[in-house]
């Protein structure tokens, strides 16, 4: 509705693709100070580098989210009072938590002078994809005693739309792993080999066929102990799509003002300032489909001695019995449909135009923390100027959210019938809350 006055009142677009990253895992100014400057990381400089990454303590956590979303095809129609929009969208949410104890594996090796009392070790991932198929309605409201509004110093008209778009979901693929516990090495000495104590537990979620492969190699091994996990895992994906379902909901509300005033009229003929709001995904999604949860638990306990075997086959045995009897010797159960609510958002934002100059204002804070979304309130700034009135060159930073301050730039091309736009995103101090990286691509707008 906002190109109101445009003579191009359709368009469609095809192949869009947004892209963003961080966390307070990458924590890009702990490597560049330590792993691109030539340092050997042992002694002082592995735990300085592993403190100013996680702190002290060996059970703090770091994680990592990851948000991909590719817009396949989407159409839009305005008509005078009124517009409409169809959109396809397939999305992936990815969560990833790491705590200290998991670096300094990473880093130590199975060093008993690290690990010669129990270290915990823990990792969490959480995959969360589906699609989505929305249709929009927006429409201009009428607005009670316009002209008395429009004496109003600097106003000269205003317009307010209000808009809904509806989304079916379809879910593609999900999977929660939940790892956790602690690691303890013994030192070899004169009258002892060594060796090493796991003691572990996890549960993993998850769906259709790869379900389904877990259960029957868990039931196998009832009455099979030689079963092999090999044998019956091989997910091929023929079951994406058929996942789950769920249902989401969009809403925007939007104020348009004509502040004009003839002092600024060499930024151009008409000055806009427009205040919207709006909540995006609204909802949520269920994955029903042969939901399973798999769990074990246990103590491994590996002995330095390898008796008579040779070292080979000594690994390979240890290798086989690890995957099907200690860590594969898992149980797996049907359980209750999982329910995950969509990123969810409020957002308050403002953007006054003043000819080719635009600058923006937003603030808004998200519903829950799936993915890049965060509870915690971000404001984000922005300035475009269209150069030649058809190169929008975009400057931005965004403060708050999920990461420490990111700062952003964009250009692109807006032609009366085509728009092809890209941007990107990074952090610049990382040292406090992580790092964050976006990229996005239009793709191809055409308006006709």
């Amino acid at each position: 509705m906002i190109r109101a006055g445009k003579n191009n009142s359709t368009a469609i677009g095809f192949s869009g693709v947004g892209l963003r990253a961080g966390g307070s895992f990458a924590n890009v100014s702990v490597y560049n100070e330590y792993l691109t400057s030539g340092l050997t990381i042992d002694g002082q400089n592995r735990v300085d580098m592993l403190n100013d990454w996680f702190g002290s303590s060996s059970a703090n956590e770091r994680d990592l989210a990851i948000g991909l979303n590719i817009v396949p095809f989407g159409f839009s129609h305005r008509g005078k009072n009124m517009a409409f929009s169809l959109a396809t969208r397939v999305r992936t949410i990815q969560d990833l938590t790491f705590n200290k104890g998991f670096m300094e594996l990473a880093f130590y090796g199975f060093d008993s002078g690290q690990f010669g009392s129990a270290v915990p070790v823990n990792f969490n991932s959480r995959t969360v994809s589906y699609s989505e198929i929305s249709v929009g309605f927006a429409m201009r409201l009428p607005i009670p005693l316009t002209g008395l509004i429009e004496k109003i110093p600097f106003i000269n008209g205003i317009n307010v739309y209000a808009g809904v778009a509806p989304k079916y979901l379809v879910g593609l693929q999900s999977a929660e792993l939940d790892f956790t516990s602690s690691l303890q090495v013994n030192p070899v000495t004169a009258t002892n080999q060594g060796g090493v104590n796991h003691n572990f537990n996890y549960s993993l979620y998850s769906y259709g066929d790869l379900s389904n492969q877990l259960s029957a190699y868990s039931n196998a091994r009832e009455t099979d102990p030689d079963a092999k996990l090999d044998d019956f895992l091989d997910y091929s994906g023929s079951d994406v799509g058929t996942l789950g379902s769920g249902i989401g909901l969009d809403l925007g509300l939007t104020a348009e003002i004509d502040v004009s005033l003839p002092a600024l009229g060499f930024l151009g003929k008409r000055q806009i300032l427009r205040v919207g709001m709006s909540m995006n995904d609204l909802g949520s999604i269920n994955y029903s489909k042969d939901p399973s949860l798999t769990t074990a638990s246990g103590n491994v306990s590996i002995d330095g001695d390898v008796g008579d075997k040779t070292p080979g086959d000594y690994f390979d045995d240890l290798a086989d019995s690890l995957q099907n009897d200690v860590y594969g010797g898992f149980t797996s159960q049907s359980t209750a449909t999982k329910k995950y609510s969509l990123p969810g958002m409020y957002n308050l934002g403002a953007a006054l135009t003043l000819g080719n100059l635009t600058t923006t204002m937003d603030y808004g804070f998200g519903f829950n923390d799936l993915g890049t979304n965060s509870k915690n309130s971000v404001v984000t700034l922005g300035l475009e100027y269209r150069l030649l009135g058809f190169i929008p060159l975009r400057v931005g930073t965004r403060r708050g959210g999920y990461t420490s301050a990111s700062y952003s730039a964009g250009f692109g091309f807006d032609f009366r019938f085509l728009e092809l736009t890209f941007a990107a995103s990074s952090v610049r101090d990382s040292s406090t809350n992580g790092s964050s990286l976006a990229a996005a691509w239009s793709g191809l707008v055409f308006r006709f």
